[in-house]
């Protein structure tokens, strides 16, 4: 008998832990954490301001008013140059001075380019050949443009945006393939200036494309001043279809082309 009751309490003790761990797997588990809402990023592409810097609009500004000028027949005038970056005032006007003193014409000295050449070619000093790039920016020649495209292979960056500057002033005379280098150019500074001399050939098919691809530049203000001349380039597009007047369609009272004269009897 004392066994049989053993066995019966077993067995209520079994059912009850049975009935328990049912109960357990039957209820329902506690949901995941909800994610924290972020705040939606600003408007843009990321990385870049949400307007143009004011370099950019002050160079955009240049180029407009230099657009003006050819469409009202003023004769370009070659933008104010900028401040070497790694030379002194003085430095730059004895430069200039010395410059002046070689003569009235811009005509090239071939002794005097034999020096500069030597100095953009072996002179360690960065210094002494931004003087140089600065000396051929007053000649007028083919030795002196040819040494300047040369000269955008230098190993020191501001030397490079030196002469892409010094080109800027020479632009008339350059095709804007010429410029590809500088628009790869590895510092943000030489392909901005670069950029900048394509947007003032707006007569060269190959100088928009040119800016059109730099819309993709990584750094902001290249990509910004490149949308902002492409912009210039489709406005001025479509006044000019605007203004074009259609050729085929005659005035009235005005015979069409090629209609044969009618005769009265």
């Amino acid at each position: 008998m004392r066994g049989l009751t053993v066995a019966i309490v077993a067995g209520v003790v079994v059912v009850l832990v049975a009935a328990a761990l049912y109960l357990r797997s039957d209820v329902a588990p506690e949901p995941p954490p909800r994610p924290v809402a972020r705040p939606a990023a600003p408007a843009g592409a990321p990385g870049k301001p949400m307007e143009r810097s004011a370099r950019v609009e002050e160079r955009l500004g240049q180029l407009r008013d230099e657009a003006e000028k050819r469409q009202g027949g003023v004769a370009k005038v070659a933008p104010d140059k900028r401040e070497m970056p790694t030379m002194t005032d003085d430095q730059r006007a004895a430069l200039e001075r010395k410059a002046d003193s070689t003569g009235d014409d811009d005509d090239e000295d071939p002794e005097e380019m034999a020096k500069l050449k030597q100095t953009l070619m072996n002179d360690p000093d960065p210094e002494e050949r931004i003087g140089a790039i600065l000396m051929l920016t007053g000649e007028e020649g083919p030795e002196s443009l040819h040494m300047l495209l040369d000269a955008m292979s230098d190993p020191d960056a501001e030397v490079r945006l030196a002469v892409v500057e010094a080109l800027g002033d020479r632009a008339e005379e350059l095709s804007a393939d010429t410029l590809t280098p500088a628009l790869r150019d590895p510092d943000p500074e030489v392909r901005f200036e670069a950029v900048s001399i394509l947007g003032d050939m707006d007569d060269d098919p190959e100088a928009k494309q040119m800016v059109k691809s730099a819309k993709s530049d990584p750094d902001p203000d290249v990509s910004e001043l490149a949308g902002g001349i492409d912009e210039m380039d489709d406005a001025a597009d479509e006044n000019d279809q605007g203004n074009a007047a259609p050729a085929s369609t005659p005035r009235p009272g005005q015979p069409k082309p090629n209609a044969q004269p009618q005769t009265h009897k």
